[in-house]
């Protein structure tokens, strides 16, 4: 008979301290593994700019343990989880860091709850680091347009877009051109010049692109998007950003809006505005597509490894890292801290 593991009471942990701050707490309590749920030692964190964003936003509801990409090997398993889990599997999935009202929702500490739906076990071949980087990044055939094809969530998604028979056309700097062409891009434009770029994308396709996905969602990236899409938009066509952009979009004849990778827990979310209701088509849209892209990576047809920059520090180097991407000085790659 095998003992149960000993779990302790408190770990450490990465937790806000008002807005845009946070703080290393040792004394952070061990999350309660709940139905649904595994709870993992944690092995290895990635950073998203969701991350600081939302620093700044719920911050003030403190203290929170921070943080959504996470790889660790299962603890416990805390029941009706579809998947048959056992103590010592290696998984990687998303956490709902800084959710308000769930102060132990995080990644960033030593341990951490992830909901199974949103979870994978992770293949030989694939590193702890790697495996970090999954998970924010996750979440037809015709041209698309991924703007932002070397953020992490923009060289994934040009993956699953290459692999769905999509000719895919994406928009990076001249020096990752070649990097996001080996993960499926057809075509690459400089964002750079926001005057030409828009309408190069447009020329390049004969005025027939349809869809749009804006992984970077600030700056320009609207603007461009909306020039490249056709100009025979008649309410077709269609732009989705990472982010919530208000009513900054310029053109009416273009469906448009955003995605949010928080909804896919099926749960209430806060992101922008008042706090939207719980979707369970957003949980059973996500529980197929965790299956989908698991399946991917066991086979070799998902690439992480470009994505992974190993910083040393474990969780205290966290707060070094989200100033780095506050300050956009992060490309091309995905800071990653093992523990």
């Amino acid at each position: 008979m095998t003992d149960a593991p000993k779990i302790p009471d408190t770990m450490v942990a990465v937790r806000t301290r008002g807005p845009n701050r946070l703080y290393l707490d040792p004394t952070t309590p061990v999350p309660t593994v709940r139905p649904g749920y595994l709870l993992i030692r944690v092995l290895s964190v990635a950073l998203n700019p969701t991350d600081h964003k939302r620093l700044a936003i719920f911050g003030e509801s403190s203290p929170h343990t921070m943080g959504c990409d996470v790889a660790g090997c299962v603890v416990l398993c805390g029941g009706n989880v579809d998947q048959d889990y056992v103590p010592g599997d290696r998984v990687a999935g998303l956490c709902y860091g800084m959710k308000p009202g769930d102060p132990s929702s995080g990644a960033f500490g030593q341990y951490a709850l992830l909901k199974g739906a949103l979870s994978m076990r992770v293949p030989e071949h694939v590193s702890d680091a790697e495996a970090a980087t999954i998970a924010v990044g996750i979440n037809f055939s015709g041209l698309v347009l991924i703007y932002g094809g070397a953020t992490a969530t923009g060289m994934i998604a040009l993956q699953l877009a290459r692999l769905s028979g999509c000719r895919v056309l994406t928009t990076c700097s001249p020096r990752n051109s070649q990097l996001v062409k080996a993960l499926g891009a057809h075509h690459t434009f400089d964002y750079h010049d926001a005057e030409t770029c828009g309408p190069a994308i447009r020329a390049a396709t004969g005025d027939g692109l349809m869809f749009a996905l804006d992984c970077v969602a600030e700056g320009n990236s609207h603007r461009i998007c909306a020039e490249a899409l056709t100009s025979r938009g008649s309410g077709v066509a269609r732009y989705t950003a990472s982010l919530p952009l208000g009513d900054v979009f310029p053109r009416d004849d273009v469906q448009h809006g955003w995605t949010s990778g928080y909804s896919s827990f099926g749960e209430g979310t806060h992101l922008a505005g008042p706090l939207r209701e719980a979707n369970a088509a957003d949980l059973e849209f996500a529980t197929r597509f965790w299956k989908l892209a698991s399946a991917l990576l066991f086979q070799d047809r998902l690439r992480l490894g470009p994505l992974v920059h190993l910083r040393p520090g474990g969780l205290q180097g966290v707060q070094e890292g989200l100033s780095e991407l506050k300050s956009d000085r992060v490309s091309a790659e995905k800071l990653v801290y093992v523990l």
